[in-house]
């Protein structure tokens, strides 16, 4: 397997699969399997590539990596990206603690989410954090809970443009159209509920607009998708600032995320076999339309915050999962067939339970160098049918052995359950040759800590 077209943070060592310089046999064995390895080498540089391409394509202001924290949600890992300057969209009250935790300073995170409740909207004004309105209701809240502490809420609206220029069908779910998804989609506000709430928020004494936000997510990695988005995105701009009035235009401009992860193999996304562009390429695009946009539309870019919101982009390739072999079946009477039965499972790595073609890549990781014996069904631990591979080529291969699924630093882990009763898998980070647990293991007791017994079944 060519590793590099795959991942560059990987390599083969004397047999074995390397993430950076740790030998992952090594790390299934000392720290036990099933476990997910995340790259801090290569995390850093997705997001120096971020930072560094926007800022050189967006001179008027300051450029904010908001990492977003739903890809990875694991304190250790947001505080590498705190430590390099990323700040944060939070979706919900779990991620906004989580924010905390990871030391992100307080004027570099958005409270982000639908369903907000007055206190995560107290919290927010408290602590100095701007609000992104999900629809009129939270502006509501905000003026209430504002007008209580006695201090200007801070709010962003999030738009939804309609890319009526726009014909391509979604890489994310092909049946559809994109211009249709971002509009059926639940998130943002009604455009015709928005813009009648300008002329409340340019009354209000408790609330100042400082900003406006989009996010479509992952449906194209073509100019033609981004430039419909950004233009449009002006067009309702625009809108709020004729009803401003006295000049207005955002301090804050986020165009959120959906970018390609670099070599974009995804577990997430139906589509991904065209060129994908670069992040100089995503950000000259991105910015130069928004640039043009608003100049076409009279209004100035001078000092405005360019965000942008890079989740699978920044974290698809910087994480493996490490899975043991524990036996290997061959059927020989009626049909000839292998199975090799790993510990991990479909409900750990977010897929689902027949795999004709690999969700991930994978690595035989003890006999990375050896050629290729036979097929086999790779399969997981659950009752479920679960196979994770079907009839996927491996060298000679017997219990004990590890295998290495790539590229799964990004929206998986998160959705880890414990069906079958299974405690959920732990996480390591790597950096250099260096190894450390950053999220233990799942264990039984904490599986069933949430479990309460009424007084009168205790005695059965």
């Amino acid at each position: 397997m060519n590793l590099s077209a795959h991942n560059d943070i990987l390599s083969i060592r004397n047999g074995h699969l390397y993430i950076d310089d740790c030998d992952t046999v090594e790390l299934a064995n000392r720290f036990g399997t099933p476990l997910f390895v995340v790259s801090e080498t290569k995390l850093v540089d997705n997001l120096k590539k971020y930072s560094t391409a926007f800022e050189k394509h967006w001179p008027e202001g300051r450029v904010r990596v908001m990492a977003a924290i739903k890809a990875n949600p694991i304190t250790a890992v947001r505080r590498v990206l705190t430590r390099e300057g990323a700040g944060c969209d939070t979706f919900g009250a779990g991620e906004l603690e989580l924010a905390l935790r990871g030391g992100v300073p307080t004027e570099d995170i958005a409270v982000n989410g639908s369903i907000k409740t007055p206190a995560i909207i107290r919290r927010a004004i408290e602590l100095g954090i701007h609000v992104i309105l999900d629809s009129p209701r939270e502006l509501d809240y905000c003026e209430q809970e504002a007008e209580k502490l006695g201090k200007k809420a801070a709010i962003v609206l999030r738009l939804k443009p309609f890319l009526e220029d726009l014909d391509d069908p979604s890489d994310f779910f092909p049946s559809r159209l994109i211009r249709d998804m971002t509009q059926t989609v639940k998130y943002g506000i009604p455009t015709s509920e928005m813009l009648p709430m300008i002329p409340k928020i340019k009354d209000s004494k408790w609330v100042e607009l400082v900003g406006v936000h989009t996010h479509s997510g992952r449906h194209s990695k073509k100019a033609v998708f981004w430039q419909s988005l950004v233009r449009n995105y002006v067009k309702l701009i625009k809108q709020i600032s004729d009803g401003m009035g006295n000049g207005w235009i955002p301090h804050i401009i986020s165009i959120g995320g959906g970018f390609a992860a670099e070599h974009d193999i995804e577990s997430r996304v139906a589509v991904t076999d065209y060129e994908t562009p670069s992040v100089e390429e995503f950000a000259e695009i991105t910015t130069t339309a928004f640039r043009d946009s608003m100049h076409a539309n009279g209004l100035s870019t001078e000092g405005i915050i360019f965000e942008v919101e890079p989740g699978r982009a920044l974290h698809n390739e910087t994480g493996i999962h490490l899975t043991r072999v524990h036996v290997v079946k061959h059927e020989t009477a009626n049909i000839d067939r292998r199975w090799l039965e790993t510990d991990t499972s479909e409900v750990f790595l977010s897929v689902g339970s027949l795999n004709v073609e690999p969700a991930f890549r994978y690595v035989v990781a003890n006999k990375a160098d050896r050629s290729v014996a036979y097929k086999v069904d790779i399969v997981g631990i659950t009752c479920n049918y679960e196979c994770l591979a079907e009839q996927a080529p491996v060298p000679e291969t017997a219990s004990g052995d590890i295998i290495g699924f790539l590229n799964t630093g990004s929206y998986i882990e998160v959705y880890g359950c414990n069906f079958n009763v299974l405690p959920r898998p732990g996480t390591v980070l790597v950096k250099g040759d260096q190894a450390e647990m950053v999220k233990a293991h799942e264990t039984l007791a904490q599986v069933f800590s949430r479990d309460i017994v009424p007084d009168r079944l205790k005695d059965i």
